[in-house]
């Protein structure tokens, strides 16, 4: 069960065990965490931004929102408005690194890794690790075979709520 956490980040919804770190640019109402998830400090999140369970944004991350319109002749940009915020999906299990720039309607597979200082303009497929300016793919994560059993794992945490036991959980990093 999804709980609604009244700090003061005012966030949409955050599940059981949520960390965020100082200094966080979250506008009120607009984000939504699973369970387990950690947000380090001085990160940026656009509004829309759905994360999953068991995800990590290491400190510096910026999700960030509609582009400044450019195509209105005879109006400064700074005057023409911005585009409309899409959503940024973001899946469970999946690992943000340091600095990592994630632009407006981005979806972050299942239990993808994006290396730190990236910047992510296409969506992330499942299991993969990314890297770069802009991201590109470098690796899969698992095998076929370790995909599906880690889908499997995840899926019924989705269902059931139940960490494993041989899940050494110690809590969030601090």
């Amino acid at each position: 069960m999804k709980v609604l956490l009244s700090t003061k980040y005012q966030l949409k919804q955050a599940g059981k065990g949520f960390y965020c770190g100082n200094n966080l640019n979250i506008l009120p109402n607009c984000l939504t965490v699973g369970d387990y998830v950690f947000i380090g400090h001085y990160c940026l999140i656009a509004p829309k931004t759905v994360i999953g369970n068991f995800t990590m944004l290491a400190s510096y991350v910026s999700i960030v929102g509609g582009d400044h319109r450019i195509d209105i002749a005879g109006t400064p940009m700074i005057f023409s408005g911005r585009d409309q915020n899409r959503t940024v999906e973001i899946g469970d299990d999946v690992w943000i690194g340091h600095g990592t720039i994630i632009m407006h309607g981005i979806t972050v597979g299942e239990g993808s890794i994006i290396a730190a200082g990236s910047v992510v303009t296409k969506d992330v497929a499942p299991y993969t690790i990314v890297g770069g300016v802009p991201a590109k793919p470098l690796r899969k994560r698992f095998t076929t075979e370790e995909q599906a059993q880690h889908r499997m794992i995840l899926e019924q945490y989705r269902q059931t709520g139940q960490i494993k036991k041989s899940w050494k959980h110690a809590g969030p990093i601090q």
